[in-house]
């Protein structure tokens, strides 16, 4: 379990779905409420400026979390390409965001909060109670490979609260960035920065089956599907198995 960094906020209004799929190649208008996706924002070339989550909450408000890493950037691209009033960016400063990830995360959780876990599958959310702390979104999902939990708590000391309580537990323990840098490239998760970045298309990232195909006019749109059509696509993201060492980054010169 850690205290992430991320950075959630909400998007509300008449054309916040416009709005959105401009940005990102995911067909968001086939989510359900409380549904989520993994996406990626997108740069006029087609290359990641970021990859995020997105919860669609109705059909007039978007909840997304992006990395710390890339907030400057990602809150310059929200705002240069809202063009009117019918949309309302909303950053979450006063949130915190807990990350409770691994086998036993639903057991734990379950003991403190007032929802039921086991209707809450992968990729869905709810808003429910957390260890006295009301109005708390838990999002089930993760980056490790295993079970895990995604919990926006409103104020300080209400996260506080939570992962004081989390702790309690003897199953949980505070894990740093390291620890989940190595899980995801266990998992064959990409990574900001090392994976994606703004000159990699979601193609070339391995990232394809997020794209939807029924869609056109997002940004970057004739660079991706010229790489679906494997006109200009030299590079692929793939996976290597090292053995006999732990996998590090690599950095080439």
């Amino acid at each position: 379990m850690r205290r992430a960094q991320d950075v959630d906020c909400r998007f509300t209004g008449p054309d916040v779905l416009q709005y959105l799929h401009r940005l990102v190649p995911t067909d968001l208008e086939a989510l359900k409420p409380y549904r989520s996706s993994l996406s990626v924002l997108l740069n006029s070339h087609g290359g990641i400026i970021d990859d995020l989550m997105i919860t669609k909450l109705s059909e007039r408000e978007f909840y997304i979390v992006t990395n710390a890493t890339r907030r400057e950037a990602d809150i310059q691209h929200f705002r240069e390409e809202k063009h009117d009033d019918f949309v309302q960016h909303h950053l979450l400063d006063t949130h915190g965001l807990v990350a409770l990830q691994g086998p036993s995360s639903s057991g734990v959780l379950q003991s403190l909060t007032s929802a039921n876990l086991s209707d809450l599958k992968f990729g869905t959310s709810t808003k429910a109670s957390v260890a006295g702390v009301d109005d708390v979104l838990i999002s089930r999902g993760g980056y490790t490979g295993e079970d895990g939990f995604e919990i926006s708590i409103p104020g300080d000391e209400g996260t506080i609260g939570i992962t004081e309580a989390l702790l309690e537990s003897e199953q949980v323990k505070l894990a740093g960035l390291a620890a989940r840098d190595s899980l995801r490239l266990e998992a064959g998760l990409c990574l900001y920065g090392h994976d994606l970045d703004e000159h990699t298309s979601p193609i070339e990232a391995g990232l394809s089956w997020l794209v939807a195909k029924n869609r056109t006019g997002y940004l970057g749109y004739e660079d991706i599907k010229a790489h679906l059509e494997q006109q200009k696509t030299l590079r692929r993201r793939v996976g290597l198995i090292v053995e006999g060492a732990p996998a590090r980054g690599l950095f080439l010169i």
